[in-house]
């Protein structure tokens, strides 16, 4: 990646969108850049590196195994996403491992760096507060699913957050490609069955489609609307 395709990645990242071009130019030469390939580790669960990265280009999961080998998936990384920040911060061991999905650019900050950054760029500081805010808020989030919502409405509230983040049209959103079952269980902590059955649940109600590698929801509102039902929050 040369160095004006470097300047665009780190520009689509959300706390580096305010920066001066002479700022952001700093940082991209600053940073020690490195490729990935699917299924490579870029991050280890407990490791006791600090780095902050950027994703660049590409895309990557969070995730845990169990020492029984038992997949947790926290999120999908989309390029533009920084990562690896909390162990930059307090220079604890990592919180979890992160894997390449794709082949992916990841630009990297020694603690150091990045703390001199924060000092130096009040905007980059703010955004990075704004961003733990979020964070809490998506967790808090997912802890109250886990401990309030059966398997059933755990998969409509999962999909509802693909879709919050895939193309929307008329109502309708495409999620591509089409997570596995495997994934969508890894992702609430249960079996592929259970997915398989939910799933062909919906499909027969006709909320959902498979199309190619894809997978639509065909009523987005209405999804929702299940997903609010079942945490009561619906409107009366």
């Amino acid at each position: 990646m040369d160095q004006q395709r470097q300047l665009h990645a780190l520009g689509r990242v959300a706390i580096l969108a305010g920066l001066s071009p002479s700022a952001l130019e700093r940082v991209v030469t600053s940073c020690k850049w490195r490729e990935f390939v699917p299924g490579q580790q870029i991050l280890a669960y407990q490791d006791p590196s600090t780095d902050v990265h950027f994703l660049a280009a590409g895309r990557a999961r969070v995730i845990i195994y169990s020492r029984e080998g038992k997949a947790v998936v926290f999120t999908d990384l989309n390029a533009g996403t920084m990562f690896g920040e909390i162990a930059a911060i307090d220079r604890g061991p990592r919180s979890a491992s992160v894997e390449a999905l794709e082949n992916s650019s990841v630009a990297s900050l020694t603690a150091e760096q990045f703390e001199n950054l924060l000092l130096r760029e009040p905007g980059v500081a703010l955004a990075t507060l704004r961003q733990f805010a979020s964070e809490v808020r998506r967790l808090s989030e997912r802890v109250l699913e886990f401990s309030t919502l059966v398997v059933q409405n755990r998969i409509q509230a999962e999909l509802l957050r693909l879709a919050a983040s895939s193309p929307q049209h008329h109502g309708e959103a495409v999620i591509s490609p089409a997570p596995s079952l495997s994934d969508i269980a890894n992702r609430i902590s249960t079996h592929r069955e259970a997915v398989s059955r939910e799933l062909s649940r919906l499909t027969s109600v006709g909320l959902i489609r498979r199309q190619g590698g894809d997978l639509r929801i065909r009523d987005v509102a209405r999804l929702e609307e299940f997903v609010r039902e079942a945490k009561g929050e619906a409107e009366y």
